[in-house]
């Protein structure tokens, strides 16, 4: 089975430069939005400093487009039956790679409105950065291997290998892998921004 295709930290800071420049914004401009200096987001651009997720998604917020800008190109899916169908090989997946080593693999062919769907790798010691997510759409996750600590609000959950959790929008959370082997989930998040929900199957 081949390797996803992955973002190193100097693909994703291009993609960051791309972003910004699209939204007519300074690099002085997007780090007073988000709250940083300009001379780390200038590192994260030339690929000097890995983004943590939380980064990822205060950048994307700030740029008003989905975290999932980040994925870049459309993987190569195929067209499965009549068209009204996608195959997406395990080989062929987007891949970022994010501070701490955690990986995201999106499993949709390509960015869809109102929804998210990838599978996450958090090794031991990873964590999803110092502030807590916040974003629109419901998240539903399902832990695979290994043990994840879900920090939703004020309560903590640890949840090992088929267990689940899911939790309503803009709910604060944080996870962790606070074990000693790696640990590997799904996840999927409905809804966005704009409110939209993804479209039904035809």
């Amino acid at each position: 089975m081949g390797e996803p295709r992955g973002l190193n930290a100097g693909e994703i800071g291009r993609r960051l430069r791309e972003l910004r420049a699209a939204r007519g914004l300074s690099l002085r401009q997007l780090a007073k939005e988000i709250g940083a200096s300009p001379s780390l987001l200038s590192q994260v651009e030339n690929g000097k400093v890995t983004p943590s997720v939380d980064t990822l998604y205060v950048l994307a917020r700030a740029l008003a487009v989905p975290v999932a800008s980040f994925f870049g190109d459309a993987a190569a899916a195929e067209p499965v039956g009549a068209g009204n169908a996608w195959l997406v090989r395990a080989g062929e997946r987007q891949r970022i790679t994010l501070q701490h080593g955690v990986t995201w693999e999106n499993l949709l062919p390509h960015e869809e409105s109102g929804l998210r769907f990838m599978e996450i790798h958090y090794p031991p010691g990873a964590n999803s950065g110092e502030q807590m997510l916040r974003h629109p759409g419901r998240d539903l996750f399902v832990v695979l291997e290994g043990e994840l600590t879900f920090r939703v609000g004020f309560a903590e959950h640890r949840l090992s290998a088929g267990d689940s959790i899911s939790f309503a929008d803009f709910q604060p959370h944080q996870l962790r892998n606070d074990g000693s082997d790696a640990a590997r989930a799904i996840i999927c998040v409905i809804g966005d921004e704009e409110g939209h929900r993804p479209a039904a199957a035809t």
